[in-house]
């Protein structure tokens, strides 16, 4: 698994791409550098069917050009980074910017609450990221194991539609025009297999999966072959019910997908243009009171743990859900200064396009009963188990 070299370093990438910039005529400008590498392994009916690898690197330039209208911004990203690159690059980034339309409101990269050296240092000695911890061997080992357990759950298996197994490592440095530079990576394991149970018309199939951070705290292959083949057997010979009114319970895989449409009712964005059914549920019940959500930064198995989001902006656990209570929107710096709110530090960045509004890790907490108890309580009732379709309106907050 190959990682830049010292010479062609991502935070000296980031920070070359700033200076080519500012030199091209930028007020304000930041830049992210980019190293993804990762092997993926698929197998089927005991044999392996594709291994792929990725190595890529990137650089992606945000600049803000003073107008007399105001702030100016564009963005574009390269995987060209050679010096010449660097500069081409910095260069039609200020002229885009230059011919775009200002906006009185935007926040350059300036001022944010950054993280301090200290923080950084104590971060990245917690969070080392480094080498999965799976060579492509061991990936197709666990693969082809975690398949023929699942095949062999019982003879009602009739299929497999195959496993999969894959690790990567990823790799950023941010720096912006106000001094801030940094430089963190992570890496992540992961094993999935689906299988067929039945014959016929009858026939039914289910997965299941696990990533980790390494793949020595992935779970037993053999307890995710027995839970897709297991789900795959329960759909079997399934019957109707009929029409009315009842209690729906969502197991956890298909409840937490609900955690989706949460987030994308209190991104900030959504929020200021009026495009989500939460925007005037600020410090409303919207859950019942036993409910509580909180996003946090850094959970020992979180994989979306970061000491500062897209715009350098330090990060913090705080709760999204308090009994029930909406307790805040997820922000930027541009959404918390148009809706006069607090910064979430929930800014998302990619290489290329504007700042997104996203969450880190997503914790619900749990409740005082099992699946097996409530299911027992409730008597007749429906069990969600599988989600179908974008049956959902994120400005009303109608479900189909």
């Amino acid at each position: 698994m190959s990682l830049p070299t010292d010479q062609h370093s991502l935070s000296q990438l980031a920070a070359n791409l700033i200076d080519q910039a500012r030199k091209a005529g930028a007020t304000y400008v930041d830049a992210l550098a980019v190293n993804d590498t990762g092997d993926s392994i698929s197998v089927r009916n005991g044999a392996v069917e594709s291994v792929e690898r990725e190595d890529a690197q990137g650089v992606g330039l945000r600049v803000f050009v003073e107008t007399a209208k105001g702030l100016a911004f564009a963005t574009a990203s390269s995987s060209d980074v050679s010096e010449t690159g660097l500069k081409k690059l910095a260069e039609q980034v200020v002229l885009m910017a230059k011919i775009s339309e200002p906006d009185p409101d935007a926040m350059p990269p300036v001022g944010a609450n950054h993280p301090g050296a200290e923080e950084l240092t104590a971060w990245n000695q917690k969070h080392p990221g480094g080498n999965p911890g799976w060579d492509i061997g061991q990936a197709r080992d666990a693969a082809l194991h975690c398949e023929e357990m699942a095949r062999n759950y019982s003879a009602e298996i009739t299929n497999s539609e195959g496993a999969e197994a894959s690790f990567g490592h990823n790799r950023v440095a941010y720096a912006s025009s106000d001094g801030f530079a940094a430089e963190y990576g992570k890496s992540s394991a992961s094993i999935s297999v689906s299988v067929i149970a039945g014959t016929g018309e009858g026939m039914q199939r289910d997965y299941a999966w696990h990533r980790a951070r390494k793949a020595g705290d992935l779970r037993d292959p053999r307890l995710i072959a027995e839970e897709a083949a297991s789900r795959a057997v329960s759909r079997l010979n399934a019957g109707g019910m009929e029409s009315g009114r009842g209690t729906i319970i969502f197991e956890p895989r298909t409840a937490t997908s609900l955690l989706g449409h949460l987030v994308g009712a209190i991104n900030g964005r959504s929020v200021l243009q009026q495009r989500s059914f939460l925007t005037e549920a600020l410090g409303q019940n919207i859950f019942p009171e036993f409910v509580c959500i909180e996003d946090h930064p850094d959970h020992p198995e979180g994989l979306g743990n970061r000491l500062f989001d897209g715009e350098g902006t330090r990060c913090a656990p705080h709760a999204l859900i308090d009994r029930g209570l909406l307790t805040t929107f997820l922000t930027d710096r541009y959404t918390a200064k148009r809706l006069r709110m607090p910064e979430t530090g929930s800014a998302m960045r990619g290489l290329t396009g504007d700042i997104g509004i996203g969450s880190s890790n997503l914790i619900w907490q749990p409740g005082s009963h099992s699946q097996k108890a409530m299911l027992k309580e409730i008597g007749n009732g429906l069990l969600v188990t599988e989600l179908i379709g974008f049956g959902v309106n994120p400005v009303t907050g109608d479900y189909s």
